[in-house]
């Protein structure tokens, strides 16, 4: 038994020998206490169970390569955490007994607070060996790169050193109102909140309590409450006690020295208290009539049991104050002379003290004679008037002795404040009696609508004056209303082709500034007619009888002006004055009614024309006149007014040719163009159907347009399109012009083909390729019926085969698909239905038309007979169709560090890697190129391009193609501290132009990488520079594995020689135990 021990001993002393140094162990778990003390003797107990392979460099900058193990103070059955601070002397047995306490030597504070705070972030081995690589760094200058399990698999180091430096961060926080003063008062409670929302309670010891207040905590607040006890001043410190005490080293001789932690500077905060013990008592005397202030008034002050009685004078504000009256104090107030010409009043009053406040008390005294005082008001705006054609002065008022038609003993003029009063001077004051208070003239902006009021100035005796309530007046306001009526300016109530009156909306504006009035404005307007088009400003649409109306406008100066126009209107941009003014005081011209009509201008559209006729040969044409062309209304449309509907072709002399015709001034809408009679020989052009359409933009109605198309009859795809944006069209600016138009009669012949070409949905433009079927209507005029008419159908590239024939005039059309068929017709004329089904490669972004042939029959088609019929025109538009699918690209990316982590400590040199996906909806094999650029967001908000991918090719066979992209080793030691990184991609078409950019304001969160937060250490001692060590392979980092010894006290003899004892100990333990 002794013998195997023996065995264990000698291989525990050669791993100690060769490793360097023994680093943070896991620990049991024990409560974090309020206060840590430390026993006298320990056993020092090396945990084997868990072991550490670390890579790093030693101060002086040369490269380390150990495995380490926790350790732990055992005494009395307990387990205490305890860390190295003495690297390079070792610790022999698994088991050290006689580790006595000594004064632990000075070191930075910090790894004081890392002993004792790095278990709030977990008491888990990784957690702790991250701590002894802390204070390893503080104490002993080591820096620690890689910390890897017995398994193999790496520490976190950054992340969980970054949590114990927040929670070092956290418990060196203060309450932002540190240091401090508060304010309090006796008998009250003050609050004072931390900002930094700190939980105040960790504050749990009193160290100081000068002022000797009652507080409590309440989350982030301090509540506190002086008592009757508390001195004016004094301070209030309190400390966090949790994790207190003297940090220690144990020692033992021969031994390494270990550290058991404490914090021996807590945290505390401090508040200066001043306390409010007295308060103050101001007494005014005033005129009860007029409000006057009364100096030299005595007053009697009586304060019980607390201070001596006291008499004190009224200044010439009519004002006696006493400061410094003890809290609590009941004060007795007795008026004991007053001067002339008022009556003493002898009612007692009372009133108590309070800390930090003056208490004020009026006394009010009456004459001997009366005074009438009048304030005149509008009846809906009181004092606050609507505007400046208001006014509450200059309204006349007499006072009549005993009756309303009485003598006119005096008079009175309101001032701006619509305030006026009779003398209050004793020479002129009113003698007691009865009065009528009459208005003879109204201000600016009322009607009289004031009632005369009875006063009566009555003697009651010699201590009470003759006094009378204020006289309250009021005046009706005047105001206004106004109707506006829309018309067409042309035809009057009846709106004119396929316009409507219906959302016309009209907005109300002052004329002064030409704002517009909002329903919130003080008079508040009200809807009379129409509804409100705006929550905001007066805007109203029409009603059903073409109306809108407002009332209750205050006097001024406005104007209504269209500010939406309706469907085939054009917006009238007339000003129609409305006027409010007030005409005299007659009540029955309180409001005053203005009507307007508004005359409204239909938008009006024209186009000319030429007529050709064609020859049979197709090798002439000419211009025809006399012919007939008529405009008639479609559905939906109403009969033309203020425009011809037929126009005659003839002689342009301005234009020197034939067949020329015009329509003008027809008015929007629908209408069908239809030639009335071909020439003689000729087919009559296929009817037009000119369609009138406004397309209204939701989001900002000013955008919205009028589109003005041209389509052959039972066509989809118009021949000609017009926009007009709807800003342009106003009643100075209402007409549009659809330009000219080529019309051509093709001659009557037999044996003739005409091709209507449309996609299988039948649009004449495909902008998806979900299907890519195309269908032919192929009219036929046949001289004979048969059963085996042989058709050959060609589908062509319109733009490959003007570009051969470009080089060369007699080139081939190119042939995209071609398709036959052996038909039949019943009659001589009909139509047969003809469809390619082509693939998405032959149609994508091409123009096809359609050429066919008709032959006899296949034997003549195939002995090269010509075509009995063929329709072969490059250039028409009937037979065409287009492909315009759009290529739509999209790019989604994140960034991270090579851990798969967005943050970084700065100063560091990392890989930057961004994950690139593109999705095409287009997939049509091409090659395109994407490249990714790495950016500096500086801390002064500019950026900076530091690096950038190149063009990296790809094919778009996929939906979805993914590609990681890495900027190495980006050394973020180059820019400022708070700089942030993020990356930009953009993406090229086969022809080298951008069709996809992300991230292009440099915004994206996903996409930048941000250095962590570094607290602030109040005191750290100064560490010799670390060498930049390169983050190289591990094959150029140099290796030496020794096991366990904490230092840096080692050489390349006793690494070879540890080394090979560990191999050959080992193998040795291992095969004599097996046996």
């Amino acid at each position: 038994m002794y013998k195997k021990q023996k065995k264990k001993l000698c291989v525990l002393t050669i791993l100690s020998l060769a490793v360097q140094a023994i680093v943070g162990a896991i620990a049991p778990t024990i409560t974090f206490a309020d206060e840590i003390t430390h026993p006298q003797t320990v056993t020092v107990e090396l945990d084997l169970a868990h072991q550490y392979a670390v890579e790093g460099t030693f101060s002086d900058g040369r490269p380390m390569s150990e495995v380490t193990v926790p350790h732990y103070a055992v005494y009395n059955g307990f387990k205490q955490d305890i860390f190295c601070i003495e690297p390079g002397v070792p610790i022999y047995n698994e088991f050290t007994p006689g580790y006595e306490k000594n004064p632990l030597p000075d070191m930075s504070d910090k790894a004081k607070l890392v002993s004792v705070l790095w278990k709030k972030v977990g008491t888990d081995a990784d957690t702790h060996i991250v701590a002894q690589k802390m204070i390893w760094q503080e104490v002993n200058g080591y820096t620690l790169h890689s910390i890897k399990r017995s398994d193999g698999s790496a520490v976190n180091i950054a992340a969980i050193e970054a949590k114990i430096n927040q929670a070092i961060d956290d418990y060196q926080k203060k309450p932002t109102f540190h240091n401090s003063t508060a304010k309090t008062v006796l008998g009250q409670s003050t609050t004072v909140t931390d900002t930094n929302n700190l939980n105040l309670s960790e504050f749990d010891e009193v160290v100081e309590n000068a002022a000797n207040i009652d507080y409590r905590v309440n989350g982030n607040q301090l509540i506190i409450t002086p008592n009757a006890n508390s001195k004016e001043s004094g301070v209030l410190t309190l400390k966090k006690s949790a994790g207190t005490g003297t940090p220690v080293a144990y020692k033992k001789a021969g031994q390494q020295t270990l550290m058991a932690g404490a914090i021996d500077k807590p945290n505390t905060y401090t508040i200066k208290i001043d306390v409010e013990t007295e308060g103050s008592l101001k007494i005014k005397k005033v005129d009860k009539e007029s409000g006057d202030v009364v100096p030299g008034t005595v007053f009697h002050l009586d304060f019980g049991k607390t201070l001596p009685a006291k008499d004190v004078t009224t200044d010439k504000e009519g004002i006696a104050t006493l400061d410094e009256i003890p809290h609590g104090t009941k004060v007795t107030i007795t008026e004991k002379s007053v001067p002339a010409p008022y009556t003493i009043d002898t009612t007692p009053m009372t009133t108590t003290i309070k800390a930090g406040e003056t208490i004020y008390v009026t006394s009010k005294n009456a004459r001997e004679k009366g005074q009438i005082i009048l304030d005149k008001s509008g009846v809906e705006t009181g004092s606050d008037l609507w505007n400046d054609n208001y006014s509450l002065a200059g309204n006349t008022f007499a006072i009549r002795k005993d009756s309303p038609t009485g003598e006119i003993v005096q008079e009175m003029t309101t001032d701006e404040n619509g305030h006026a009063e009779t003398p209050k001077e004793i020479a002129n004051a009113l003698e007691l009696g009865t009065y009528y208070v009459t208005e003879t003239k109204a201000s600016h902006g009322f009607v009289n609508t004031f009632k005369p009021v009875k006063v009566e100035l009555k003697y009651a005796n010699q201590t009470v004056a003759p006094v009378t309530s204020n006289v309250k007046g009021q005046n009706q306001e005047v105001t206004g209303e106004t109707t506006l009526t829309k018309e067409d300016k042309d035809t009057g109530d009846k709106a004119q082709g396929k316009a409507v009156f219906e959302g016309a909306e009209y907005t109300l504006f002052t004329a002064k500034d030409g704002k517009a009035v909002k329903w919130s404005e003080a008079f508040k307007p009200e809807l009379a007619k129409g509804t409100k088009g705006s929550d905001e400003t007066v805007t109203l649409t029409l009603d059903e009888k073409n109306q809108v109306a407002v009332k209750h406008l205050a006097i001024n100066e406005y104007y209504c002006q269209e500010t939406k126009a309706p469907e085939g209107y054009s917006l009238d941009e007339t000003k129609y004055p409305v006027s409010i003014k007030k005409v005299d005081d007659s009540e029955k011209n309180a409001v005053i009614t203005r009507n307007v009509t508004a005359k409204e201008q239909v938008i009006r559209f024209g186009f000319d024309f030429f007529k050709f006729a064609g020859s049979a040969a197709g090798t002439t044409e000419t211009g025809f006149n006399d012919l007939t062309f008529k405009v008639s209304p479609l559905e939906g449309t109403n009969e033309i007014t203020g425009a011809e509907d037929e126009a005659t072709t003839a002689y342009n002399e301005q234009l020197g040719f034939d067949g020329y015709g015009k329509f003008e001034n027809l008015p929007y809408g629908d209408y069908l163009l239809e030639e009335v009679e071909a020439p003689e020989g000729f087919q009559k052009i296929t009817p037009l159907e000119i369609r009138s359409t406004f397309k209204e933009n939701k989001e900002d109605f000013v955008k919205s347009e009028y589109v003005f198309t041209i389509t052959e009859q039972d066509q989809k795809q118009p021949i000609k399109t017009v926009t007009v944006p709807y800003e342009k069209l106003t009643n100075k600016a209402f007409s549009v012009s659809l330009n000219r138009l080529m019309l051509y009669d093709l001659p009557e012949e037999e044996d003739s083909l005409t091709s209507l070409a449309t996609w299988k949905d039948g649009n004449k433009e495909l902008t998806s390729l979900d299907s890519t079927e195309l269908v032919d209507k192929l009219s036929y005029n046949l001289h004979e019926i048969k059963e085996d008419w042989y058709v050959v159908a060609q589908a062509i590239d319109v733009d490959a085969t003007k570009a051969a024939q470009e080089k060369d005039e007699k080139a081939k059309p190119v042939v995209i698909a071609e398709t036959s068929a052996t038909l039949a017709n019943k009659e001589k004329t009909g139509t047969w239905k003809i469809q390619h089904k082509l693939t998405a490669e032959q149609v994508l972004n091409k123009t096809i038309v359609l050429f066919n042939y008709v032959y006899e029959n296949k034997e003549a088609f195939e002995a090269g007979d010509k075509p009995v019929a063929k329709d072969v025109s490059l250039n028409n538009q009937a037979q065409t169709v287009s492909c315009t699918v759009e290529h739509h690209v999209s790019i989604q990316t994140k960034a991270h560090l090579e851990n798969g982590s967005q943050t970084f400590t700065h100063g560091d040199v990392v890989d930057m890697f961004d994950d690139v996906s593109i999705t095409h909806d287009v997939l049509d094999g091409s090659k395109e190129a994407f490249e990714t650029i790495l950016y500096a967001l500086l801390p002064d908000g500019t950026n900076k391009e530091i690096w950038k991918s190149g063009k990296i090719d790809y094919e778009v066979n996929d939906k979805e193609f993914t590609k990681t992209v890495l900027a190495k080793k980006v050394d973020t030691g180059k820019y400022p501290e708070g700089t942030k990184f993020t990356f930009a991609e953009i993406n090229y078409d086969k022809d080298g132009n951008i069709n996809g950019k992300h991230n292009e304001d440099l915004k994206e969160k996903s996409q930048t990488l941000t250095p962590k937060e570094v607290p602030t250490i109040l005191s750290t001692p100064k560490q010799p520079e670390t060498p930049t060590v390169p983050s190289g392979s591990q094959e150029s980092s140099p290796t030496v594995k020794t096991f366990p010894q904490t230092g840096e006290k080692n050489s390349n003899v006793l690494l070879f020689i540890g080394f090979t004892l560990i191999f050959a100990t080992a193998g040795y333990y291992f095969w004599n135990r097996r046996n």
